[in-house]
This record gives structure tokens, sequence and C-alpha cells, in this order.
């Protein structure tokens, strides 16, 4: 059985406790978007953020499609945490080297993969970004036939993702192109064909699970009442297109794109 490997970057958070961890909602995203010509997978889970990782030779072969890099509180741009650094240095190895398996990371794994390459990660001077936010498909993005909707008679240019960050990728590493933008973060992404396909926002959040972080947020003085109100507004007019986004995922890792 091929295997996907996830990269869990971060403990069981209290308003996201119905879906599990990170990672529990990475696999239930996949399975979610998964379709009958793909067979089933086994999802190797390592908690990296307790030290827990396989050795590069292990993804190496063993069956590996894919990896797969969570969200996370901590800083993509710490460079006193053991584990994010040792992160750092294994993904490099397997983003420069041959034989390693695609990767795709999202939010804080779409802020390490950038931080690998050597770019820019930092607080977004616009702020916090939260709830289902609307994404602009970036050009480069649909020539590279990314995320687009077979229904639609001209070029998919406008999808809805949840949201929640503070920090931005400020810049695009060479080699690779930006998938999409919204108001407030112009990066929403990053791929490399055949390589590397990144998020920064959460496809594998369901909007209640947008809307709950939202509130545990404001409960925390992180937001502000508008800011909350804003992010609920959004979870009722707008579609999530966590699912659809996440196909993408599977054809990165099946070496469609």
């Amino acid at each position: 059985m091929k295997r996907i490997a996830i990269f869990n970057a971060d403990e069981e958070k209290e308003p996201l406790k119905q879906w599990g961890d990170f990672a529990d909602m990475a696999v239930t995203m996949l399975e979610a978007s998964r379709d009958s010509s793909t067979p089933e997978v086994e999802y190797k889970i390592f908690q990296v953020y307790r030290n827990e990782f396989p050795t590069l030779e292990e993804l190496k072969d063993n069956g590996y499609i894919g990896l797969y890099i969570t969200g996370s509180d901590y800083d993509a741009h710490d460079l006193e945490t053991g584990w994010i650094n040792k992160l750092r240095q294994f993904l490099r190895v397997m983003l420069h080297e041959p034989g390693y398996p695609p990767m795709t990371g999202v939010c804080f794994g779409h802020q390490i993969i950038a931080t690998t390459m050597g770019c820019k990660v930092a607080p977004n001077p616009a702020g916090h970004e939260g709830g289902i936010a609307h994404l602009a498909v970036t050009d480069s993005a649909v020539e590279a036939g990314l995320f687009q909707k077979p229904e639609f008679d001209g070029p998919t240019k406008e999808l809805y993702l949840s949201e929640l960050h503070n920090d931005i990728v400020h810049e695009v590493p060479e080699g690779y192109i930006n998938i999409a933008s919204s108001e407030k973060c112009p990066i929403q992404g990053l791929y490399k064909k055949g390589l590397a396909l990144t998020f920064q926002g959460h496809p594998e959040f369901i909007t209640e699970a947008a809307i709950k972080c939202g509130e545990s947020n404001y409960e925390n003085g992180v937001i502000t009442a508008r800011e909350l109100a804003e992010i609920r507004e959004t979870g009722e007019l707008h579609g999530n297109d966590g699912v659809f986004f996440a196909e993408y995922i599977w054809k990165l890792f099946k070496r469609e794109i």
C-alpha cells in the first residue's frame, strides 16, 4: 500500500478538539477529496513538534507518494526552536535532492517551506486574516492548470478558503509561482511542478472550524468584536473550496501536476 507522511506540527487545539488535531483533520480532508480512481493509502503521522522524525532514507522509498506538513501555532521564522530548525534542514534536502516524494504544506507548513527556500516570513502588515477569504487565482496558476472547475465555461479565477494566520510569506522563491492572492495576503500559496504545492489558508478547516477559531481568538483578545463579526459573516455568505483545493494535493502526489 502507498503511503503519505504527515508531519504534525502542533498539539490538539481546544476550539478544534471535536475534529482532532491538525493531522486528523488532514486525513479527513484527504479522504474526502480522494476520488474512486485513487487507491487507499496509509497515513503515517510523525509528531515533529515532539522531535519525532523519520529518517530521510525512509521517505526516499517505502512507498511514500507525498509529504503533508500541517499548520501550527509555532512561528515558521523561529530560529531558536530545535525541531523547527531540524525540519528546515530536513526539507532542504528533500527540496534540492532527487528521489523524494513531493510535498504540500498548509499555513505553518506553507511558511516553513518558504523559509527553507530562503524567503522572508514575518507578521502581515495588514493584520490577522481569518474566516472564509476570497481568493483570486493567479494567471500563472491558471496557465499551470491549477484549481480549474470543469463546470465553468471560462477559467476559474475566484475561490474561497478558510484562513487563520498573522504571519505571511513575503516573497516567491525562484522557480515557483504564487497560486492566489486575497485582500490581506498577496501570496496565498506556492507551486513548483512535481515538487511542492502550498497553501497559506487551511483547506482542512470546514467553515464551522474557521468560525470556532475566530471565536476563540476573540475570547483570548487576539481579534476585535468587529473582526469576529466579519469572520462569522464570511462563513454565512461564502462557500468553502477546501476539499476542491485538496484534490490538487492528490494530483501533486500522483505526479499529475
